[in-house]
């Protein structure tokens, strides 16, 4: 690899470093050459990571280099004085075994980052480098390393520790048991990179516990890679055995680092988790006395007594009625104590700085207790006594000799707790909680002193962790992040000592880019997500109009990022009452990330595998979600980010207020810190610098920013931007016309695509009308040749994958069952695909689909009966900017069975298989999805007037429904209305159903009026 020297030290990259690397990766040696503290901007795409990782163990390497010279020169002198020389001699040996001891005092690297994905992209860098010899290692969480199977069986992350100590502490547990004699193995020591798979892969071929292994890597490591959280608290540093002492913390993806720091001091308890700890501990005292003991926990001895147990519920009971006195003045938004309250109720129950380290142990003793018992008898895993413990060793990590910096630093929140939260039997409560005749927030009843109560102990202070951490004698700490800017606020914040800083322009010329702000959509209407504005229906659909047209243009991936989950849902709500989402589906598949860990895998593969196959795809996002933080969109996969807003945090949220009270009161021209104002705009902004950084990530990429929002012309927001976008914008940034935006945009690609290197070859696509086997009836025209989209092939073999392959099938006037089958994602014979994924779509432009068997003698050839000929009846939506003149050409057509399908009989079992959505906007997408816009006209207007209450609503609802959801195909959406209504409706609702299903057996054609 070629080598150059910066700063001194000789730093081998995989290529010829460009000079913003080259200034990166001065800064990062001259922090660690001079034990100081940087905050390194670079933008993502130029190579910050591989740069930071190149430097800082070039510098390493180097130190250790120098030492062993050293440590040669050393032998050479004992060994010139011969054996038994004197004092020389001895004090030779004894400096050699120290400077062993102390890895001849050469810094250690911790490396960490937000989240193990981003760990391991770190770590798949460092095996392209020349120091992939260098030994690391990687901290994970029993979660992520444990191969127990009984551990792994557990559900939750808290249940899993807490039964993985339980079998660590009873040396139950054989792959932890063989740690010591299997840790020294080849295939263990052998790789000097082993990331999450690989440690977990050893483990499992060895029968050794990856996540105790790992820990014996640390002491031997030079670099040590792990998430933030073992870095910031300290009982995780002990646990893994992490030793601060000169040694050089690189944060990278640091531009959360505030509001992480402020997290891990806070902390919060329910007065329902302090009752509920009452109640276990209660439990643990009745199994002692009643002798059920030996059952619960054999026959081993316990490490608690009844005493202990004893005094423990006097002190809960004690914090329950402290917690039960606090005076709530505001139940709606909570009321505000200094943070001096946490102490005086943790005091009334006498909890103490002297006792706290007992108190945790004995929960901790507790846990381990109730996971044994919860094996035998059906009883709570000891989660409260983890909350308790969590509460107690946060609030008393703040020692007593800092307490007016605690005081300044810490606020307590106390807010009433939600009644549907509580425990008890709650099916009413539950009921309401799901209804649409929910409010959402359900308070308690009764005077607010004696309501339950969540208690937060809110840290406001970043500084204050980052203090706590520059107290171990680091040697140098190094924030980095392709979107810190502004820097100045950022070092205020965290307060501490920084000596060099770097704002990176981007690795990409101007012509790889191009950033426009976009004010008004292609019918003129002001692009503004601000709150009065946000449900202006003209808004929302100028919005989506400007999303289809950029689809049109854009190739390949097209990023579109939304200020919040609701207003991502309202859009998606809207488009596609109005027929915006199929017409966008048409260019291109449409992805929507979701909030679930497994669905969201999956979800980013289809999008990837949607742009190999169909040369393009559109995902939605959330500005602060999974998408905007850390994945990467190179080349195809993010030729586009169009940002519809800025995210601002919740402006009435307690939090939120009380951090722009913070900033007020503790600033001054000293300490530089941001106004509440301009700490809340910098919150936004920096969360659009972070989606906008997904699209350019290599120096031959290239793609376009659209900010379709008008706020984005303000000279504010302008300057809390990203460097390297400013400089796109222009000194004076102003919005522009949409037409000439539109032509800007398609000469922008035309031309990056003549002149940039393309990242892959493409695979021919075959024709759409291979798909379809079409039989002509009589004297009907040749069905004309449908235009090839992208897509169209894979659109049939995948529709089950994303809307669009649905949606192009729409847009085809001849098919067979057989395609039907294949594009719902089934083969013939099996069981229906579920609404959601093809009926749903089919309401865009389609009114019916009509899969009767025709009654004509006439089968045609192939030897097909007439149970092989199917009749559609078909009409296409108009859609904006589209003709009507496919629409007038609509014939009857047949079409030829590509294999006979069996047909059983139907029947009531085989109906009660499909199941309603339990999620209401769930529920409602695909009620709308299969009846009319009238029908769900009439719908959605009785339901609105059955929330006043009156049993005549309920008629007028129960006569809609009837009227709408009385087939049988559409039996079980009338069947989850029930959950919806209220208790004293229930009833009436299950007389009525009864009397349908009944009158249906008796005849199938008879109405219930």
């Amino acid at each position: 690899m070629p080598e150059s020297v910066i700063a001194g030290i000789p730093v081998h990259f995989p290529f010829e470093p460009y000079n913003v690397q080259r200034d990166y990766m001065e800064k990062v040696i001259i922090c660690l050459r001079d034990g100081t503290n940087g905050v390194l901007e670079s933008p993502t795409g130029t190579g910050k990571t591989l740069s930071l990782l190149c430097a800082s163990l070039a510098w390493i390497r180097t130190r250790q280099s120098e030492h062993q010279q050293q440590m040669i020169k050393l032998k050479a002198t004992s060994k010139e004085g011969g054996p038994g020389s004197g004092p020389g001699g001895d004090l030779s040996e004894l400096a050699m075994t120290v400077g062993q001891a102390n890895n001849w005092g050469v810094p250690k690297v911790i490396y960490a980052s937000r989240t193990h994905s981003q760990l391991n992209q770190a770590m798949r860098e460092l095996k392209r480098t020349a120091y992939a010899n260098m030994r690391s290692v990687v901290l994970g969480s029993r979660d992520q390393l444990c191969i127990h199977p009984e551990v792994m069986k557990e559900q939750g992350n808290s249940n899993k520790v807490n039964l993985c100590k339980l079998r660590v502490h009873s040396k139950t547990c054989t792959f932890q048991l063989r740690v010591e004699s299997k840790k020294d193995h080849p295939d263990f020591r052998g790789p000097s990179i082993m990331d999450i798979e690989d440690l977990v892969r050893v483990g499992q071929k060895l029968k050794m516990c990856p996540y105790y292994a790992s820990k014996e890597l640390v002491a031997q490591a030079d670099i040590t890679f792990m998430p933030y959280n073992y870095l910031l608290d300290p009982k995780a540093r002990k646990a893994n055995k992490i030793e601060l002492g000169n040694t050089i913390i690189i944060l990278d993806e640091a531009h959360n680092i505030e509001k992480i720091c402020e997290e891990s001091a806070s902390v919060q308890i329910r007065s329902s988790d302090v009752a509920m700890a009452i109640e276990d501990v209660t439990h643990i005292m009745k199994v002692f006395t009643s002798g059920e003991s030996q059952e619960a926990g054999g026959d081993e001895p316990k490490d608690f007594t009844l005493d202990d147990l004893t005094l423990l519920k006097e002190m809960l009971l004690e914090l329950e009625k402290a917690i039960d006195a606090v005076v709530v003045d505001n139940p709606t938004d909570g009321t505000t104590y200094p943070a001096s309250l946490m102490y005086e109720l943790l005091g009334k129950a006498n909890f103490t700085y002297g006792n706290c380290a007992t108190i945790v142990a004995l929960l901790d003793k507790l846990v381990q207790y109730l996971m044994v018992a919860s094996q035998h008898m059906t009883i709570r895993k000891g989660g409260t006594f983890t909350m308790l413990s969590d509460l107690l060793t946060i609030v008393f990590a703040n020692k007593e000799n800092i307490m007016s910096k605690v005081h300044l630093s810490f606020k307590v929140h106390v807010q009433v707790e939600e009644s549907n939260k509580q425990q008890g039997k709650s099916g009413a409560i539950q009921g309401k909680q799901q209804g649409w005749l929910g409010k959402g927030n359900i308070t308690t009843t009764g005077t607010s002193s004696k309501a339950a109560k969540i208690v937060n102990f809110w840290c406001f202070n970043p500084g204050f962790g980052m203090e706590q951490l520059l107290n171990t004698q680091v040697r140098s700490v190094i924030l980095t992040s392709g979107t810190l800017a502004p820097l100045k606020p950022l070092i205020a914040e965290l307060a501490i000592p920084v000596a060099q800083h770097l704002e990176n322009p981007h690795i990409v010329d101007q012509s790889q880019v191009y950033v426009k702000i976009i004010g008004t959509g292609p019918d003129r209407q002001q692009l503004i997500s601000n709150f009065k504005n946000r449900d202006n229906p003209k808004y929302i659909s100028s919005l989506g109009q400007t999303i289809l047209n950029v689809a049109r243009i854009v190739p390949d991936g097209l990023l579109v990022f939304f200020p919040s989950y609701p207003m991502l849902n309202k859009c998606v709500d809207a488009w596609q009452a109005s027929g915006l989402w199929a017409d966008i589906s048409c260019k291109k598949p449409i992805f929507v990330e979701p909030r679930g860990k497994d669905q969201f895998t999956s979800t980013m593969e289809e999008f990837y595998q949607a742009i190999r196959d169909s040369k393009g795809a559109v995902f939605m996002a959330v500005c602060r979600g999974k998408v905007s933080e850390g994945l990467d969109f190179a080349d195809r996969n993010g030729r586009a980010v169009i940002i519809t807003g800025l995210p601002f945090p919740p402006l009435k949220d307690p939090k939120v207020i009380l951090k722009r009270r913070y900033l007020e009161t503790n600033r001054t021209k000293e300490n530089q810190l941001l106004s509440g104002q301009e700490w809340y705009n910098l919150d936004a902004t920096r969360a659009v610098n972070q989606a906008i950084g997904r699209v350019i990530r290599h120096r031959n990429d290239y793609g376009a920013i659209l900010l379709c929002d008008s706020r984005f012309q303000d000279a504010s927001q302008v300057q809390q931007l990203s460097k390297w976008i400013r400089g796109h914008l222009g000194a004076r940034p102003q919005s522009s016309p949409f037409g000439p935006i539109v032509r800007e945009l398609r000469q922008f690609f035309k031309h990056a695509e003549e002149t940039m290197k393309q990242p892959d070859v493409r695979e021919e696509e075959q024709p759409l009308m291979n798909v379809c086997k079409v039989e002509e009836v009589g004297t009907q025209p040749v069905i004309p040749t449908i235009k090839q989209e992208p897509g169209n092939n894979a659109t049939f073999r995948k529709a089950n994958k994303s809307a669009i392959k649905v949606e192009m099938a729409n847009s085809i006037n001849s098919w067979t069952p057989a395609d039907y089958a294949s594009a719902a994602g089934r083969t013939l014979g099996k069981a229906a695909p579920n609404a959601m994924d093809f009926m749903s779509r089919l309401d865009s432009n389609v009114s019916s689909i009509d899969f009767n068997c025709s009654g004509s003698a006439d089968s045609g050839s192939g030897g097909c009966g007439s149970s092989s000929l199917v009749t559609i009846h078909k009409r296409e939506r108009s859609s904006p900017g589209v003709t009507d003149t496919v629409a007038t050409q609509t014939t009857k057509k047949r079409y030829k069975l590509a294999e006979n399908i069996k047909t059983e009989p139907k029947s009531n079992s085989s109906q009660q298989v499909k199941v309603a959505p339990e999620s209401r906007a769930d529920f409602l997408r695909e009620l709308r999805s299969l009846i009319s816009q009238d029908q769900f006209r009439d719908f959605g207007k009785v339901l609105i007037e059955y929330r006043s209450g009156t049993d005549e609503n309920f008629e007028s609802l129960m006569t809609v429904l009837l009227d709408v959801l009385a087939a049988p195909k559409m039996r079980y959406l009338f069947i989850g209305m029930r959950r919806f209504l209220r208790n004293e409706h229930k009833a009436e609702f299950d007389v009525r159903l009864a009397s349908l299903n009944l009158a249906q057996e008796s005849s199938p054609n008879k109405r219930i009026p």
